[in-house]
């Protein structure tokens, strides 16, 4: 008996399952990928049940059916047929977050998943091969779990489902992972994006600077050969692409001369002399620290002023924080909007990457000695069907809160839906930036090396003319002189 119990629950798990599962997960994939709805919350849970229930129902019914026709006695054998892949899939997935630092684009994750069960090994390999390798774990939770819930329910119904000794070891263990395994979900889930956020559109397409602002009268400067490289960050493109418009009328093949490859790129083009000038924020420690090992010599000219603001949703009753609530949000000791007066809701505190300009100047007028907490994280598809793991960028949930220059937010980003915040109590306006009262006000700079050219220093002297200065204020920025 105890033979045909272990051979006919074997045949079950080994056999029956995994044909059954590799259609049922392929059928999981073919619905996630539809996506129908866009890229929600309830969208992608309402997919999760629906293949939840796609996969469990069948197996639900076989368990039963083997428990119903083969089962007159149950013992630890077929306790332990039935439990040893589900606690084996639970034991995986615990390893794979532990040893992968809960990160789904690790590789150690990938690997995990793909032989945490040989008899799945195909619809594993689809799973980590498109970059949602989480879900080999869900399918074998789910077959297994389902396959002993029928199995199960037919020992109830013939008087033979007594939780024993060992029955009681082999459900203690379960449970045991799985909460281990839910925990990490959850911790997991806390430290990435959640779904249901729209991320400001990127300003990075050169088509979108065309509309570039013309000079007051005639320009008193002018190149026609010789032309010094430009770069910078995206948020001061306006500035020397309209310059540069206006100043290089005869120059071919422009964008050979003039590129907008963002704070950082533009630090190491300058540094390693891809650009002769370059238009940002102040150099980070890093950059500073970079340009020095490589013997370059930085020099920043302060041509105008901007304002470093804090954008939340417009809907966010908070309308203004203190310099140490800023703090106190990024560096994760308060945590609650309802500490400053809104809803209960938890602040999604969003930061950029290190080097850009926006981080520096989080760094140097904001946060100073505090520390910053664990940024929030994305995942998003790279090649070969991977996934690729970076700080996320701002989104506007209801809860969210990021940081920008207010040039950038306001014009180049400019959204119904958005709005910024007033430092202890002091708008970020263009009044405020002028008499220094915004608390987070700062000079943006072109930056240049010891080997600039002669027209180079040409264009930074321009620059800080009334004409130069009359063009930043056209534009929309704060000049740093008034004529």
């Amino acid at each position: 008996m105890l033979k045909k119990i272990f051979t006919s629950v074997y045949m079950a798990l080994f056999l029956c399952i995994p044909l059954l599962a590799h259609a049922t997960g392929l059928l999981y994939m073919l619905i996630l990928s539809i996506g129908i709805g866009g890229d929600s919350d309830w969208v992608e849970i309402s997919e999760t049940v629906i293949c939840c229930v796609i996969l469990l129902l069948p197996f639900i019914y076989l368990g039963y059916f083997w428990g119903k026709k083969f089962i007159n006695k149950m013992d630890y054998a077929a306790y332990f047929a039935i439990f040893a892949l589900a606690i084996y899939a639970f034991f995986c997935m615990n390893l794979a977050f532990v040893l992968s630092g809960w990160q789904y684009s690790s590789e150690i994750f990938n690997l995990i998943a793909l032989f945490s069960n040989p008899l799945f090994l195909i619809i594993n390999f689809v799973f980590a091969f498109s970059g949602t390798p989480i879900y080999t774990f869900i399918v074998q939770i789910i077959v297994y779990g389902g396959f002993g819930a029928g199995v199960a329910l037919a020992l109830w119904k013939k008087g033979l489902l007594k939780p024993d000794k060992h029955l009681k070891i082999l459900i203690f263990v379960t449970l045991i992972l799985a909460l281990a395994a839910a925990v990490q979900c959850v911790y997991r889930n806390s430290m990435f994006l959640p779904l249901n956020t729209i991320k400001l559109q990127s300003f990075t397409e050169w088509s979108k600077y065309e509309n570039y602002t013309p000079l007051r009268g005639e320009p008193t400067l002018k190149f026609e050969y010789n032309a010094a490289k430009i770069d910078g960050a995206t948020a001061l493109c306006p500035i020397f692409y309209s310059a540069y418009e206006a100043l290089y009328p005869k120059i071919e093949n422009k964008y050979d001369y003039l590129g907008c490859s963002t704070t950082p790129h533009a630090y190491e083009n300058l540094i390693g002399g891809e650009a002769e000038l370059i238009f940002a924020a102040a150099p980070s420690d890093e950059q500073l620290q970079n340009a020095a090992d490589k013997g370059v010599k930085l020099t920043l000219t302060p041509i105008g002023k901007e304002a470093f603001v804090f954008l939340v949703n417009k809907n966010n009753p908070v309308n203004s924080l203190s310099v140490q609530n800023i703090r106190d949000i990024y560096s994760g000791k308060i945590k609650n909007w309802r500490e400053f007066g809104g809803e209960n809701e938890k602040i999604l505190a969003f930061q950029r990457n290190e080097n850009s300009g926006s981080q520096t100047a989080m760094q140097k007028y904001v946060m100073k000695d505090t520390p910053f907490t664990e940024p929030i994280k994305e995942e998003f598809y790279g090649s070969m069907g991977g996934m690729i793991e970076g700080v996320a960028d701002y989104r506007n949930a209801k809860n969210a809160i990021g940081y920008s220059f207010r040039y950038y937010a306001t014009v180049m980003n400019e959204s119904e839906n958005i709005k910024l915040l007033s430092i202890e109590d002091i708008e970020p306006n263009i009044e405020n930036i002028k008499s220094g009262a915004y608390p987070f006000t700062a000079e943006f700079y072109i930056v240049s090396t010891q080997n600039i050219s002669h027209e180079g220093q040409k264009l930074i002297d321009w620059f800080l003319s009334e004409q130069g200065q009359a063009l930043i204020e056209d534009i929309g920025y704060v000049p740093l002189k008034e004529f």
